[in-house]
């Protein structure tokens, strides 16, 4: 996290209200990790944790300047207080496996074995509070002292009015009355203290179980079956991460006011009745009515949140699928569709939360006023019955009321809470229960094999598979799983080369898959001796190619570079400015495809282990690369390992000891090429395509390159780093985050709805106090001429309008956050959707995925309710401060003093708690990103046996960022309990002055104004509590308006006069397909190198153009030019003479077919990978794919279904299925990159000779490593080091003897491979 410093590079005094005043000035300096203190709640004394004075030092070091991550506590080990995720892990897996055992237990007696075993939906609830008990007991405790000192102060109350009344008449000594006003303020400051401690204490656990249940979350996670992994993709599992652990957070808190609610409720009825007599029953009877519509709101409240949950998770999943796959979206231009969708599903989903916000105002008002409206039923029966009492017992027991309303105001967001925790928490549940991988699945092969059956394998003999049947699981309901393969017999020999082949999509992946453990096994027996590793499809971690490379293994400097060097990457480090040190931007998006390869491939080198599955580990790299990759890798550092490799490469085959092709029946066919070409039509019709290629040794100066190591250059991870952490954004202070917010909301009619505001705000506030003004009138007849009738209906009236303008006020406060929240998230997606691929190169997809998920749920369902008890309890004290002023004047000097120690100590707070929050939601986003992370690249984490320290550090990063969260969450209770020293202040004066008679005051008017300065009390409790949630809330509304608005933006998308409709041919520029590259220079951030250098090309349209060089000269990089990914730095494009600088991105990139390096599927089924957006016919989509090669298998069906990412799809597949998808565009322009490096060269022919036939009149640029596939067209490029080292046609380049030329040797072409001109 970055340091604010000034010129000099020290840490900067920050200027605040109170810096002149500071005696010493000095910026106190960042400790260093070492120097840290452990938190220090339960070692401080007692009095400095009543009032969590104990946050004093760091409060004073954020008030010098902002602060650090170190600047907080660290979490030790506590074996009474588990304040570490490990700690209360342990202690929650001893309860959940004890009560899982006993469910099992009922379920077996319970006769129901033909049913599955599911979790019952209670078990997290009770198992959290069994692990958590004594934490939740200590709280409840602190809220039971509390409630009982809350109902015993209206006693006190109701003896000091008697004094106002009697002494008058008795003149008695006025020490007594002051008795009773230091009395009534003690139990009011001992009941502010108590309910703290109750927030504090359950705001942590709440703390404690989130982290809990996050750590439980990524380990269920790596534990899932196929099965389970279809039923909760990625989406879903990020949904629960980030909507549900922060509901379940918060109901931990609210959950106790329903438990504890009749103790509550029992006392202040009590005392009722023995005040006023039984007529209080009728008060209390409308307090129940009130508690029964709370309870009878529960049902619509978890149908509309149910409703708002499904519509959240499919809005979370197509944000997930636009973050991972935003290059493909600019490439097919599907801003606007993608935009589109997730906006209807916002919108759906908003309908839904404002539905049950409006449930809640409703509620929330009935409740807020149960006070007015249970005391006003109460009292006019009272006086029905027995006439008007006195003021004394009048006042008291509308005192006693507003303690019963206290315990109803917060009743209906504690059963909303609950309901959402519930939900959250049955979800939860069912993931938990949700099947899993075989305990012994999860080591490699060991679960298909027992030791005796190890001790069986003959010596020599490193992996065995015995009539071995294997699936894929199917995930189509009612449907078998697939078959896979059969009647598998195979042996390997140790030290053994074997090259499995055989056409696409014939099993090649599925067979490594079987003999990794990772395909399920129907029958037969695998086994294995020694250690094995499959390395399949490249996973790229977020961190240093060195820290890729090593993976958790220890540093062996040596071997580290042989590894380096064999896996030809040594070139690739000494173009990048920090070496190996540099770090890798999020999936390897920084990276060319073959870099994502190489680096694969030497993860799985340098992990050393015994048996290699490569999973066609050389398609993304150039042929020189892929044989200097095979003499000093596969053949040269690995040449004493058992070696098994799936690839398409057939020049590999003469190198191998055995093959295995795979004949397209599930079976496979294992001998020497000779004994294969004998036997095996299938397998001699394959090799035609071969170029009978025979090793040849590589030019001596390129090995002499590679042979170029650079241990010396000893860069750090510091000055490697490429992600950008997130930013404090200062340039959104909250008073211009405000209007913007305010005005998303009220959208076209801000000044009215402002105005409306402001309006029912003032009306309910004098409402809710001049009705009970009205009773002390009514009380003391202030109006002679007026009778009871009279009195009464106008206090009805009161009463009944209060109702009214609080509904309406909570009504115009939630509309206009739900719009708010609505039209900001949406905006920040269309912002999101046009930021340049540099700013998402180097972003943490946790930080932007936080902002759309957690922060986005904050202001959907927490601001609106803390937003209007804020205004509420605000315009309700203000009434009452005016109340005191009118009755007593002398109090109006305390106000400004009050207020001023107000503003200090929330100015004191505030510098500190924004900044502690702000901390905790980044450290939140690296738990994101973390878990993402692991989501991702599970298949790679699992294989290399990483799992265990991928969970250890997804622990520590909880804890570190608990290290905020716990702060945060006593941070706030410090400024309460300070702030509510003013309440105590306040009603010590009022009390005061009443019982010294300073004015003219009767007991009627006593007793009111006593009644609302203890009210008060609770009114700043809820007051602070709301507030500082609202602060703190503050910086999730400053992300959301920074991503709406903050964020770097690509130049404009639809330009005036263009059309964003796909189909409208008006605006077809793009007739011919001409292009020119005009001395062009491009790079992808500003502060970093040219990746091309005055490029200038002329390519005449119908052209087929080949573009060749070495892994990581360029080549993509004219793609992402010609797409405008990134802007040129100098020179010009032009298309068919339009340059294309000057065209809207819409209008380019519609335009233009391409199929980029990764073939990427959705999740879905392949209509919706082929045409997201229904604009095509299923005849179209079928034609494009027999174009295509797409084999006729009901495999490929229409409706057949992706998992994510195309996981169900071998890498050759996914690539025929992408390249369908280009060509349902029908552009004049199509552009391959690498398109069919991962199929067959068989196949590779056939979709040549398709490309050739059926888009014969389209302009083709066909980035390629197989030169063979390129060596038919038109003119050749080759790049070299971002610039053009040759241009011409392919004989004419082979004649020349140059760089093309070098590369046709390598790959054995000859002049006799080159076609006949057309």
């Amino acid at each position: 996290m970055g340091k604010e410093h000034d010129k000099d590079g020290d840490l900067v005094l920050k200027k605040r209200w109170l810096t002149p005043l500071l005696l010493n000035k000095k910026v106190p300096p960042v400790p260093d990790p070492s120097e840290r203190k452990p938190y220090p709640l339960h070692k401080t004394n007692l009095v400095c944790r009543a009032g969590f004075w104990w946050l004093i030092p760091l409060l004073n070091k954020g008030y010098r300047r902002p602060l650090q991550p170190d600047d907080l506590y660290t979490l030790e080990d506590n074996e009474s207080h588990f304040l570490k995720v490990e700690d209360m892990h342990d202690r929650f897996q001893y309860y959940f496996s004890r009560r899982l055992e006993k469910a099992y237990r009922n379920w077996e007696n319970d006769g129901k074995k033909h049913t599955p075993f599911k979790y019952p939906d209670n078990l997290l609830f009770w198992t959290l509070l069994e692990t958590f008990k004594y934490e939740y007991v200590k709280a409840n405790t602190w809220k039971f002292l509390g409630d009982i000192a809350t109902a015993l102060t209206p006693l006190l109350s109701r003896e000091l009015i008697k004094f106002v009344q009697m002494q008058p008449v008795l003149n008695s000594p006025v020490g007594k009355g002051i008795g009773y006003s230091f009395g009534i303020a003690a139990l009011v400051l001992i009941r502010s203290f108590l309910q703290l401690h109750f927030f504090h204490d359950t705001g942590l656990t709440g703390a404690k179980v989130r982290a809990l249940l996050t750590k439980l979350l990524l380990d269920k996670s790596f534990r899932l079956s196929d099965k389970s992994r279809n039923l909760y993709p990625q989406g879903k599992i990020t949904s629960i991460l980030g909507a549900d652990l922060s509901r379940i957070d918060l109901a931990v808190t609210y959950f106790s006011f329903i438990w504890q609610f009749p103790v509550g409720l029992a006392i202040p009825i009590a005392l009722l009745i023995v005040n006023i007599g039984v007529s209080a029953l009728a008060g209390v009877a409308v307090l129940i009515l009130t508690l029964l519509t709370v309870i009878a709101s529960v049902k619509p409240l978890l149908k509309f949140r149910r409703k708002a949950s499904v519509h959240t998770d499919a809005r979370v999943k197509s944000l997930k699928e636009i973050l991972y796959n935003m290059k493909i979206i600019k490439f097919y231009s599907w801003e606007i569709p993608y935009f589109n969708q997730v906006s209807e599903q916002r919108r759906k989903e908003m309908v839904q939360v404002l539905k049950l916000l409006f449930s809640r105002n409703v509620v929330t008002a009935i409740s807020i006023n149960s006070t007015t409206v249970s005391s006003a039923v109460a009292f006019l029966t009272m006086f029905g019955d027995r006439g008007m009492q006195s003021a004394a017992d009048v006042f008291s027991s509308l005192q006693f009321f507003n303690v019963l309303s206290l315990q109803l105001v917060l009743l209906p967001m504690a059963f909303s809470t609950a309901t959402d925790g519930y939900l959250g928490l049955k979800r939860l549940t069912e993931f938990l229960g949700a099947e899993e991988i075989y305990e012994d699945d999860e080591d490699d092969l060991s679960y298909n094999r027992s030791s005796s059956e190890k001790d069986m394998l003959p010596e020599d003999v490193a992996l065995r598979v015995e009539k071995g049947n294997f699936s894929w699981p199917s995930f189509e309901p009612d449907q078998e799983d697939s078959v896979g393969l059969k009647d598998i017999n195979l042996d390997v020999k140790k030290g053994e080369f074997l090259v499995i082949t055989g056409l696409i999509g014939t099993g090649k992946s599925s067979l490594l898959a079987a003999l990794s453990g990772q395909m399920k096994r129907k029958s037969g027996s695998v086994s294995h001796q020694g250690s094995l590793l499959l390395c399949g499809e490249p996973w790229i971690q977020n961190t240093t190619i060195r820290e890729n490379i090593i993976f958790g293994q220890p540093f062996d400097e040596a071997k580290y570079w042989e590894v380096i060097k064999c896996c030809a990457l040594s070139q690739d480090l000494d173009m990048l400015d920090h070496g190996d040190m540099t770090e890798i931007g999020e999936r390897g998006i920084t990276l060319s495809g073959g870099q994502k390869a190489r680096i694969n491939l030497a993860r799985a080198v340098y992990n050393d282990r015994d048996i290699l599955l490569l999973d066609d580990v050389l398609s993304a790299v150039d042929a020189r690369v892929g044989k200097h990759i095979m003499d000093n890798c596969i053949m040269g550092l690995l040449h004493d390992k058992t070696r098994i490799l799936a690839t398409h490469q057939l020049s590999l085959i003469s190198t191998a000891d055995r093959i295995c092709f795979l004949n397209g029946d599930g079976t496979i066919d294992v001998g020497t090429f000779e004994e294969l070409s004998a036997r095996n039509q299938n397998f001699t019709h394959l090799m035609v395509f071969n170029t009978n290629e025979t090793p040849e040794t590589e030019d001596k100066k390129k090995i002499e390159h590679e042979k170029v190591i650079q241990p010396n250059r000893n860069f750090t991870e510091k000055e490697g780093k490429t992600m950008v952490q997130e930013s404090r954004s200062d340039s959104l202070s909250k008073w211009k985050v405000i209007p913007i917010f305010f005005k998303a909301g009220a959208e076209r009619f801000p000044l009215l709805l402002l105005s409306v505001i402001i309006f029912t705000v003032v009306i309910s506030g004098f409402l809710v106090v001049f009705c009970n003004v009205w009773l002390s009138y009514w009380v003391s007849y202030q109006f002679e001429n007026l009778t009871n009738g009279q009195y009464i209906g106008i206090y009805i009236l009161l009463t009944f309008m209060g109702v009214i303008m609080v509904i309406l006020e909570f009504f115009f406060i939630s509309y206009v956050v739900n719009k708010a929240s609505q039209n900001l998230s949406l905006q920040g997606l269309k912002t999101l959707l046009h930021t340049p691929m540099s700013y998402l190169d180097v972003t943490p997809m946790g930080q932007i995925l936080n902002r759309f998920t957690k922060d986005t749920d904050t202001v959907d369902n927490e601001l609106a309710d803390q937003l209007r008890l804020v205004v509420f309890g605000f315009s309700s004290i203000v009434a009452v401060l005016i109340l005191c002023v009118v009755y007593l004047p002398w109090f109006a000097i305390a106000i400004p003093i009050l207020v001023l120690f107000y503003c200090v100590m929330s100015n004191y707070y505030g510098a500190s708690g924004k900044e502690m929050k702000r901390i905790e939601n980044i450290e939140r986003s690296f738990v994101y990103n973390n878990f993402n992370e692991c989501l991702t690249g599970m298949n790679t984490i699992r294989a290399y046996g990483m799992v265990d320290t991928f969970l250890t550090k997804n622990t520590s990063l909880l804890n570190r960022m608990n290290e905020a969260y716990y702060l945060t969450v006593a941070g706030q209770r410090f400024l309460a309990a300070n702030l509510h020293f003013i309440a105590t202040i306040m009603t010590l004066l009022v009390a005061l002055l009443a019982v010294t008679q300073s004015f003219s005051i009767s007991a009627s008017s006593t007793g009111l104004l006593l009644s609302y300065t203890l009210q008060i009390t609770g009114l700043l409790m809820m007051l602070t509590k709301s507030l500082t949630m609202v602060q703190l809330q503050m910086t999730a509304i400053e992300r959301l308006v920074e991503c709406a608005i903050g964020l770097p933006q690509e130049a404009a998308y639809i330009k005036p006069g263009e059309s964003e409709d796909d189909d409208n041919d008006g605006d077809n520029w793009l007739k011919r397909g001409e292009i020119e590259f005009d001395n062009v220079s491009i790079r992808y951030r500003p502060e970093l190198p040219l990746v091309l250098k005055n490029i200038s090309l002329r390519i005449a349209s119908g052209q087929r153009i080949g573009i060749c060089g070495r892994t990581g000269a360029g080549k993509s990089s004219i793609m992402t030019a010609l797409y405008r990914i990134n802007e040129l730095a100098s020179g010009h494009i032009t298309i068919d003479d339009v340059d294309i600088s000057t065209l809207g991105l819409h209008n380019l990139r519609k335009r233009l077919s391409i199929i980029p390096q990764d073939p990427i599927l959705f999740k879905g089924t392949i209509r919706k990978n082929l045409d997201p957006f229904g604009q095509k016919t299923d005849e179209e989509l079928k034609v494009a794919m027999i174009n295509s090669g797409v084999p006729n298998d009901p495999k490929f069906d229409l409706d057949s279904q992706v998992t994510d990412g195309g996981g169900n799809f071998s890498n050759g597949e996914r690539q025929l299925i992408a390249l369908a998808r280009a060509t349902v565009r029908e552009s004049k322009i199509l552009i391959l990159d690498e398109a069919t490096s991962s199929v067959d060269y068989e196949t590779d022919a056939k979709i040549q000779k398709t490309i050739a036939t059926q888009f014969n009149d389209c302009t083709i640029l066909c980035i390629a490593h197989r030169l063979k596939t390129i060596l038919d067209y038109d003119n050749i490029v080759v790049v070299e080091k971002g610039e053009v080292a040759e241009y011409d046609t392919p004989s004419n380049l082979f004649n020349k003897h140059g760089i093309f030329r070098s590369m046709c040797d390598q790959s054995n072409i000859s002049e006799g491979d080159f076609p006949t001109k057309r």
